[in-house]
This record gives structure tokens, C-alpha cells and sequence, in this order.
């Protein structure tokens, strides 16, 4: 069905989560991977409000920017390889443009026809204050997106039996008798 998928990993749990599920799809697919690690250019400029960076410090933020996105995107590899999955690695800058935008941009060069993303699941004001790149990939996509939580991040739903109060251990449970109709 699928004969390209696409990963995006940045070595967090969600991503490897993503890069784990993508990997066992390629492999039950018998497509190719390709695995993404976007540099977000941004990086280099949060926090300082209009302050001044000298050029040095750019350079070698984004030196190591771009050491740290090597050493993922081959340990990806390696991992694709050792089980015999058609591997490619890609290394881009997001250009100063939103990171979603870059996966999408990758996607379509790529010709992939899968987009797998691990997501935080943030929700609330944390997504409202940080964003989120792979909701923009889902909106903005034209192949499929799979969004994969990592299992650290994944919490079980209460119940309504779980909400009701239990009583401790040993302790005993009586009820009141049940009055009788005057």
C-alpha cells in the first residue's frame, strides 16, 4: 500500500516513538524510509530580544544544530539497515520558516506517500502557547499523516468506576438499612 514513508525525528521520546512505528510499517510494507531531521534555524535566535549574537556564536549554535541532527539521522539509519529496511537520510534547515512547513516541503521533494510524526499530545494552553508542528502537517498535508504518542506521554482515562472513592484496604464497608415505606 505504502511505498515511501516519511519520518520526522528529533530525538525526543515521541519522535523515536514515530521512528519505531514507521520502521515497523516500512519493514511490513516492504517501502522505503525516509528518515528527516529538520534544523530549526529559529533556534539560533530564541530568547534574544534584540540583543546582539556575534557571528561566532551562530555559527557554531548551528554547527552543533546540524552535528546533533547527523548523529540522529544515522543512528535512524543504522536501525533501518540492521533490519533490512531501504533507508534515506535527510538533513535540512527549516529556512526560518515553520518546522511543519520544512516536513511538508521534505514530504513532497521525497515523494512519500506517508507522513509518521510522534507528538507530544499536548494539550490546552500548552498547545496553544507552543504549537504544534504535527497538527500544521496534518492540516496541511495531501497524504495520510500518522501521529504517534509515545508511551511515557500516553495516560489511561478514569473511569466512572475509577473515580468513585474505594475504601482502604481492611477497611470494612457497611451501609445503612434501608428505610421502610410509612
Amino acid at each position: 500500500m505504502f511505498k515511501s514513508i516519511l519520518v520526522a525525528l528529533d530525538g525526543s521520546a515521541p519522535s523515536n516513538a514515530g521512528f519505531k512505528s514507521a520502521l515497523a510499517l516500512a519493514g511490513d510494507q516492504d517501502a522505503r524510509l525516509v528518515v528527516l531531521h529538520v534544523i530549526d534555524s529559529s533556534a539560533a535566535v530564541v530568547g534574544l530580544e534584540g540583543g546582539y549574537m556575534p557571528p561566532s556564536y551562530t555559527e557554531t549554535l548551528y554547527a552543533g544544530l546540524r552535528k546533533s541532527g547527523e548523529a540522529i539521522l544515522a543512528k535512524a539509519a543504522a536501525a533501518a539497515r540492521s533490519v533490512h529496511v531501504d533507508v534515506e537520510s535527510m538533513l535540512i534547515d527549516s529556512r526560518g520558516e515553520p518546522v511543519a512547513r520544512a516536513i511538508l516541503r521534505a514530504a513532497r521533494k521525497a515523494k512519500t506517500d506517508l507522513i509518521v510524526i510522534g507528538t507530544h499530545g499536548r494539550r490546552g494552553l500548552s498547545r496553544v502557547l507552543m504549537g504544534s508542528d504535527a497538527e500544521q502537517v496534518v492540516r496541511e498535508a495531501t497524504v495520510p499523516v500518522l501521529l504517534v504518542r509515545s508511551a511515557e506521554r500516553v495516560r489511561p482515562r478514569k473511569t466512572a468506576a475509577k473515580k468513585r472513592a474505594a475504601p482502604a484496604a481492611g477497611t470494612a464497608v457497611t451501609r445503612a438499612p434501608k428505610r421502610a415505606a410509612a
